[in-house]
């Protein structure tokens, strides 16, 4: 039980913002860019703020891993946000259970750790079930969320071992970890909105730019809109109560459980998502409430994939424990 509460903590903060943050989308029709950027820079600057950064001090600034997990962190959410125009928070978070093969294939590349016999079961289990979650979503394997989530989950997995091998990161004082995760997002997501900002302008002295790019945002050539009150009210109000607190929780949970037991636990995100968009829809706070029993069906196999390599990879860590 102590193991699976920092995971529930963590798992019902990322719905929340999920499904706030899809309905501000969806309403508003702000650029899932934009206010991902400012949403991951008031989320870090209240976490400093409330960590205490003066215990850092610059010396974060100075830690590769610090500069690797804070912009892998603000592309985790910038991608997620864009698939949340494409699909509801539930599917979204559905196709997000990938990332458990994922974490698996990126911790062999990178010679962490090899996959055992007995977990490949469940990883088949996940890929069958994603393919009946992807047939389900509204143009299938062309949907755009499907490409946003895969790059997310690739990106959660890297930030998720950063974080785990972060030196900064090795202490139980919550203080500490609140101040450098806040560093962390700060410093990553005000280079990325300077970036977004330098690009616009650029767009606008070379239009040509933005028709070039595929897919371009139309902010590209428009720095106006980067100006646009509603998105920097509606950005910084979300990463200010929900950002800065899920990015901490999730922190917290991978220290006490472990990289893999969290990316295992996380896969009940789309099953509490699901839930707060019914009561959204009930309470009235958004118009339109999406239930597929294919995509579910989908997300079940998913899940059930993910807790069959939850069990095999603790099973045979105890039988290693037994044996010495």
């Amino acid at each position: 039980m102590a193991a699976v509460s920092p995971i529930l903590l963590a798992l019902f903060s990322w719905s929340i913002l999920l499904v706030v943050s899809r309905a501000i989308l969806v309403e508003t029709g702000l650029d899932p860019w934009l206010f991902t950027f400012l949403q991951m820079m008031a989320g870090g600057l209240i976490l400093m703020v409330l960590g205490g950064w003066r215990q850092i001090g610059l010396s974060a600034l100075k830690d590769p891993f610090t500069w690797g997990f804070g912009v892998l962190r603000v592309l985790t959410a910038a991608f997620f946000t864009a698939a949340l125009v494409h699909t509801t928070a539930a599917n979204a978070s559905f196709v997000g259970i990938i990332v458990v093969p994922l974490s698996m294939a990126v911790l062999f590349a990178c010679g962490f750790r090899q996959p055992t016999l007995r977990e490949l079961p469940g990883q088949l289990i996940v890929l069958a079930g994603l393919w009946v979650v992807v047939i389900g979503l509204e143009g299938g394997f062309s949907n755009p969320a499907l490409v946003y989530m895969v790059l997310s989950e690739i990106c959660v997995v890297l930030a998720t071992l950063i974080s785990e091998l972060h030196p900064m990161n090795q202490t139980e004082d919550m203080r500490q970890r609140a101040g450098l995760t806040g560093v962390m997002l700060f410093a990553a997501s005000i280079c990325m909105l300077g970036g977004a900002i330098a690009l616009s302008l650029i767009g606008a002295a070379l239009p040509t730019l933005a028709e070039a790019l595929p897919a371009a945002p139309e902010w590209i050539g428009t720095p106006s809109l980067l100006l646009d009150p509603t998105l920097w009210i509606a950005a910084i109000l979300v990463g200010a109560l929900l950002r800065g607190a899920s990015q901490f929780l999730s922190l917290r949970a991978v220290y006490r459980v472990g990289t893999e037991n969290y990316l295992a636990g996380i896969a009940a995100l789309p099953f509490m998502s699901l839930g707060l968009e019914f009561l959204f829809f009930q309470l009235g706070l958004i118009d339109r409430f999406v239930f597929a029993w294919q995509t579910v069906l989908g997300g079940i196999i998913m899940t059930s994939g993910s807790l069959l390599v939850l069990f095999s990879r603790r099973h045979t860590a105890m039988r290693i424990a037994r044996a010495r």
